[in-house]
């Protein structure tokens, strides 16, 4: 009976499989998983990249709408500044040596508590996104016993009203918009911040530091190669004066220095803020935004002077990017003729040096980085690339391997009406458009 049913069974196709048909079906199996994991990997990816893009939009679209409303683009960030007081002691308020915003971004400066960090511009733009109610819960001054105005930092945890959020609770609200999906470096549940605006290529206009970018964290507060530089962009005979009038040529956003008072008061006479009219190189051709994964939320560290940081945090290695100095030369000389045209249709090679491939000035090289405000420059996790929003309302993805140049070009709004020792030619679309 065993054996007739046994012949049944192969008679009709009940077979089972060989050791070696079962292999082969695995190792069939396997490489199809093989071939689509990269695929789905892709699409997560993609996926990933467009939110980004997404967010990024809505944050610049933002500030197009803060821009349009006042008819100026908001400043990078605000510092208040004691000018009687300083370390080392400042000279005559028409020199910006030494002020709030030095004090914080130059490594011979200490802080002595009379500079005060307010905010950063995504305080300006919370209407403009959606979230009117923390930009009135904000506190900017209050009134101390003496009866003048004192300004509030982003850091405060005073309430000046019963049942209103402290500066300090709102500034650390997680905003979604605010973070790219692909930002690895965020923290859960704080005010983390994926984006950063275009500060041209210096921490402050009116007294020009430049930031070296160097192969580790604290490597640029410990080598010759990795610190601060500091970059002449005016003859010294021109002073702070001739400082911004080609600096504010090279950005679109910048950090701004007020008197005890904050805000309310008279602001100093070198701040500037940049109008539509001063993009003379067109708004299709300018960068505002870009993706920077070290500039959020974080702890206290030597970048940061030792106060945590988040959204809100107005310290030029977080709120801002910058095209790295050394297109001046390694002596920040910018007026030496390294950056001017060489001929008819021939750029300064000095701007070639803003992207170079395989070097710390490349971007998204601060991915390698992971201390908040170590890295301000243009970085992001996407692979090949970074994302940007342009000063017209277009993102694009601009590539890892872009000419230094035309990155150079892309970053500075009135690259034409430069100097002739730093004059830009013009920059071809087809050069960064995708």
């Amino acid at each position: 009976m065993t054996s007739r049913r046994r012949s049944e069974g192969r008679c009709r196709g009940f077979r089972g499989f060989t050791l070696i048909e079962l292999l082969v079906v695995i190792g069939i199996i396997g490489i199809l998983v093989a071939l689509l994991l990269p695929a789905i990997q892709s699409a997560r990816e993609a996926g990933r990249r467009t939110q980004c893009q997404n967010n990024m939009r809505n944050v610049g679209l933002g500030i197009l709408g803060y821009a349009n409303l006042f008819g100026k683009f908001p400043p990078a960030g605000v510092i208040t500044d004691d000018p009687g007081k300083g370390n080392p002691p400042p000279p005559a308020i028409d020199v910006p040596r030494n002020q709030g915003i030095v004090s914080w971004h130059d490594p011979t400066c200490t802080p002595d508590g009379a500079e005060i960090p307010m905010y950063r511009w995504v305080f300006e733009i919370l209407p403009f996104i959606d979230q009117q109610d923390l930009s009135n819960s904000w506190t900017k001054t209050g009134v101390i016993s003496g009866g003048g105005a004192m300004p509030f930092s982003y850091l405060s945890t005073m309430n000046t009203q019963l049942g209103q959020p402290s500066n300090y609770e709102i500034s650390s609200t997680p905003l979604g918009v605010l973070r790219c999906p692909d930002d690895t470096n965020s923290v859960p549940g704080q005010g983390n911040l994926s984006y950063v605006v275009n500060g041209g290529f210096s921490l402050w206009p009116a007294l020009p530091i430049g930031w070296v970018p160097a192969a580790y964290d604290e490597q640029a507060h410990a080598t010759s190669y990795g610190g601060y530089a500091g970059m002449g962009w005016a003859s010294p005979t021109q002073g702070w004066g001739g400082n911004v009038n080609v600096c504010k040529k090279m950005g679109v956003m910048f950090l701004e220095d007020y008197g005890p008072a904050g805000p309310q008061a008279t602001q100093m006479p070198w701040n500037v803020r940049t109008t539509f009219a001063m993009i003379t190189d067109g708004s299709s051709n300018t960068i505002l935004l870009s993706e920077n994964t070290l500039a959020g939320a974080g702890s206290p560290s030597v970048y940061s002077k030792g106060a945590e940081t988040n959204w809100a945090a107005p310290l030029a290695s977080f709120c801002m990017f910058f095209g790295p100095p050394l297109i001046c030369g390694l002596q920040g000389n910018c007026t030496a003729g390294q950056l001017q045209p060489q001929g008819p249709g021939v750029d300064g090679p000095g701007w070639a040096l803003a992207n170079q491939v395989g070097t710390y000035e490349n971007i998204n090289y601060g991915i390698n980085l992971t201390i908040k405000g170590s890295f301000p420059f243009s970085n992001s996790n996407h692979p090949g690339g970074c994302n940007m929003f342009f000063c017209d309302g277009a993102t694009r993805f601009i590539r890892t391997s872009i000419d230094g140049t035309v990155y150079s070009k892309i970053i500075t709004p009135a690259g034409s009406k430069l100097p002739i020792y730093a004059r830009q030619l013009p920059v071809s679309q087809d050069a960064f458009a995708q």
